[in-house]
């Protein structure tokens, strides 16, 4: 047995009204003036005023930036962390989809120092001691849930990074279904297909071990289930908590195991070219379906069922090709883009993309060795 070793930083609160927790938990980590880092689509549904509500109302100052605009680099996580030291922010509070969270969890681990956030990305990591910094998801998806990592696009040269905050810089994870109810059923159907890349990659993965296992096989089948329903009963509080619990547990898993290859060309092309990951991270799941298989095939076989298909009377190699086919037929339900070419990328500008993909540490963990030049094969076949 390969050794283990299993560490969750943050508290978790799940299920309805959870935010209400929200002003509590920052007057016990000793937070009264709150920065919150909200995306500037959730004023539409009055999240982000919710939120500055419960806060005001228990005495807490806050002050937020809500100036994150779609393909942000650090140039705007610098300007929260400016804020963040220029006000004397001494809690943090992220409020939105994998962007605005990744730049207020790196906010809140540099806002007591001097370093930049380029100087973070050039091998110097922040040495001081982090802002306290909850989470409150509102797209059902963040790979970095429960590991204290954060995504971020290097404004010189739009390559994405992926940096470690310290430690305990995540104090606390709020999933209130609440906050997710202004996705569009399509949208929503979107996002559970990267929850699903997600846990699926991390299941495949060499770093996988039988609590990750566990967790990412009920993260499949709950996702899977949540991709079908949000078509039919988008507006269903019991599809959201499912919602919610997939997440949970695919973050979960993924602490003791690792993202992999497609998420990694996500991350690459959403930092490039500004397409959105959950498109991307639909179109490439199947295709890292089929390269998984050629190395795990027994577990990608196991998928087939948890994606709802009988395999009783398939061989291995059988179930693992309804394990694809089930993602696909999903896809075409959907009507959503199936390839890259499809949103208007050049084959050619591809190559330096699968260069960055190939730098994050997530592909170092993969089922087997890769290279840049497998990445663009990937990438090819995927166009």
């Amino acid at each position: 047995m390969a050794d283990f070793r299993f560490r969750v930083p943050a508290e978790t609160y799940m299920g309805p009204d959870t935010l209400l927790k929200l002003p509590s938990l920052l007057a016990s980590y000793g937070s009264d003036r709150v920065l919150v880092v909200a995306d500037p689509m959730l004023h539409e549904a009055r999240a982000v005023d919710r939120v500055l509500a419960l806060l005001e109302d228990r005495g807490s100052k806050a002050i937020l930036f809500d100036e994150i605009p779609d393909g942000a680099t650090t140039a705007s996580a610098e300007d929260i962390l400016r804020l963040a030291r220029g006000s004397r922010a001494n809690g943090v509070v992220g409020l939105g989809g994998v962007r605005v969270l990744s730049a207020a969890r790196a906010v809140a681990a540099s806002a007591a120092g001097t370093a930049s956030l380029d100087d973070w990305i050039d091998g110097t990591p922040p040495t001081c001691r982090p802002l306290p910094y909850i989470s409150v998801p509102t797209t059902y998806r963040d790979p970095f849930l429960l590991t204290d990592e954060c995504a971020l696009t290097d404004a010189r040269g739009r390559r994405a990074r992926v940096l470690a905050a310290s430690p305990g810089t995540t104090r606390a994870v709020i999933l209130d279904p609440s906050m997710s109810t202004g996705l569009f059923p399509k949208a929503a159907a979107a996002c559970m297909l990267d929850v699903l890349l997600q846990a699926i990659e991390g299941f495949v993965s060499a770093r996988a071990n039988f609590y990750s296992d566990v967790l990412l096989e009920r993260a499949v089948a709950l996702a899977a289930s949540c991709v079908d329903a949000f078509q039919t009963r988008p507006d269903d509080p019991a599809v959201r908590a499912d919602a919610l619990r997939a997440s949970f547990l695919t973050g979960a898993g993924l602490a003791s195991s690792s993202l992999g290859l497609g998420t990694a060309v996500v991350l690459a092309l959403n930092a490039r070219f500004q397409v959105p990951k959950a498109s991307l991270a639909a179109v490439v799941l199947p295709y890292m379906l089929e390269w998984a298989s050629k190395s795990r095939l027994e577990k990608v076989a196991a998928l087939a069922p948890l994606l709802g298909e009988d395999v009783s009377e398939l061989t291995t190699a059988e179930s693992a090709v309804k394990a694809v086919e089930s993602v696909r037929t999903r896809l075409g339900l959907l009507k959503i883009p199936s390839r890259l070419k499809d949103f208007d990328l050049e084959l050619e500008r591809l190559v330096e993309t699968a260069e960055h993909a190939r730098t994050l540490d997530m592909t170092n963990h993969l089922p087997r060795t890769v290279s840049t030049d497998d990445v663009f094969d990937m990438m090819k076949t995927a166009y």
